[in-house]
């Protein structure tokens, strides 16, 4: 799909769902610009792009958002990422894996690029340390995300 295709693309998500009844214009703005965002950076059609949260939510997030990115090679294979803030357009998107303690879904890479996500596709989550450490190629958002189960060392920064 060329440049060109793929920013009509864009463009058309955000207008289909900035415009939705439910949701102020903002908000629903801001999650269209976010996945949109994602879609680019993967290099895949916005389509293939969902958002985790129900889009009939007046409720500002308290969390992160969820979007999951499904392949389109392969829509079985599907990518779960957390983004800060929709409204911001300069943050990194966190690709969510299991916690290799707990299981619970938590960031386990940074990816700002196309390139940042093959390094962790090819290189898979560093083993934890014995000494408790946390390896550098862990984000830091890691042990500071709440998902992890209540007896985890990593649950909001207890490691």
């Amino acid at each position: 799909m060329s440049i060109a295709s793929r920013a009509a693309s864009a463009h058309e998500q955000l207008r289909r769902h900035s415009t939705h009844p439910l949701i102020p214009d903002s908000k629903a703005a801001n999650i269209a610009k976010a996945a949109a965002r994602l879609a680019a950076l993967l290099g895949i059609d916005p389509a293939y792009v969902q958002p985790n949260r129900s889009w009939n939510s007046l409720e500002l997030p308290l969390a992160p958002l969820t979007l999951h990115a499904s392949d389109p090679d392969d829509e079985q294979q599907v990518y779960t990422f957390s983004y800060r803030d929709p409204l911001y357009d300069d943050e990194p998107f966190f690709l969510l894996g299991p916690c290799p303690i707990c299981d619970a879904m938590v960031p386990l890479a940074e990816v700002r690029s196309l390139a940042d996500l093959g390094t962790f596709l090819s290189q898979g989550p560093a083993p934890l340390l014995d000494n408790g450490m946390l390896p550098g190629s862990y984000p830091d958002e890691f042990d500071r995300d709440p998902a992890h189960s209540s007896n985890c060392p990593f649950r909001e920064g207890e490691s």
